[in-house]
């Protein structure tokens, strides 16, 4: 779609949207060029501010700035910086105002939106009032679903309004993920998952080797601890013991090797310990299992 210096629309919120539980009160785009007045164009009183007397919105709206920079505050999170890929959240009830740097303009894009089952998707960690400006860099599927909303209300496809809701909550979505893809300490965070990964399946599930794989990251364990279960939902130890429980499965069911040598080739202690933990996550003991696993093999013909 291609985009004109300007377009938004403001909608009535219909008993429809209220059910549906996630619908758009507004989206729109501007790109404003350096030195121009903000907002360059005027929106509907409840919406229109100026940068001495603010505004406050009794919704969500997320803005997203694709090029140049500026300011944003409000009183919950006091004066910061915007730059291109910020993308500030406007949370309902809340003081705020923002501009673009005179020296640079900027080009925005937004969506207001509101609901039930928006508010629920809003009651995340990563959005709070005291840290609005979200960081999510160049994010192309992000900014696809603001085009695709744009659209949405230049052509008034049948439902529309639905149409409006999902790709809210999908905004959402998307910013969340895009948050956990964006740099630690300068790499990837899915770089540096993914090669924890590797080095976690390659190597045993004792402690003091995930704090040299933590080294190996050129991170603290701290650190490598929080951001691996952040992104996975697993602590690496549990990751790890996941991957020598799959082993050990896997070995017990190709080979007669013994259970003390399995044990020592995972980096239990003992093959006490590793039967142990065996049983526990399984219900069988080693032998049992390998037992099991023979039984359910077909016969070889002669």
């Amino acid at each position: 779609m291609k985009l004109k210096r300007a377009y938004f629309r403001y909608l009535p919120v219909s008993d429809e949207g209220l059910a549906w539980g996630a619908y758009v009160r507004d989206a729109g785009y501007t790109r404003v060029p350096r030195n121009s007045p903000y907002p360059p164009y005027q929106h509907p009183a409840d919406h229109h501010f100026t940068w001495e007397q603010g505004r406050v919105l009794h919704a969500y709206q997320f803005v997203f700035i694709t090029r140049g920079g500026g300011v944003f505050e409000s009183e919950t999170s006091g004066t910061l910086p915007l730059k291109a890929g910020d993308l500030f959240v406007l949370f309902p009830g809340v003081w705020h105002r923002y501009r673009p740097d005179p020296r640079t303009g900027w080009d925005e894009y937004w969506i207001e939106f509101d609901g039930d089952y928006a508010r629920r998707l809003m009651n995340r960690k990563a959005f709070s009032p005291k840290h609005p400006v979200l960081h999510v860099g160049y994010h192309h599927p992000l900014l696809q679903l603001f085009l695709d909303a744009l659209d949405t209300l230049r052509r008034e496809p049948a439902d529309y309004q639905f149409l409006l809701g999902g790709f809210a909550t999908q905004v959402i979505a998307q910013t969340l993920s895009s948050l956990k893809q964006e740099s630690f300490e300068g790499r990837p965070v899915d770089e540096v998952i993914r090669k924890a990964k590797q080095l976690l399946t390659e190597s045993a599930a004792r402690r003091h080797d995930l704090e040299f794989l933590a080294a190996q990251l050129n991170l603290s364990y701290s650190s490598f601890r929080r951001l691996f279960k952040a992104q996975t939902g697993f602590s690496p130890r549990q990751f790890a013991l996941q991957v020598s429980l799959g082993r050990a499965q896997d070995i017990l069911s190709r080979t007669d090797l013994p259970i003390h040598s399995i044990a020592d080739e995972l980096g239990f202690e003992s093959a006490y310990y590793f039967s142990k933990f065996f049983k526990q996550k399984t219900g069988l003991s080693p032998r049992a299992f390998r037992q099991r696993s023979r039984a359910r093999l077909p016969h070889s013909r002669a």
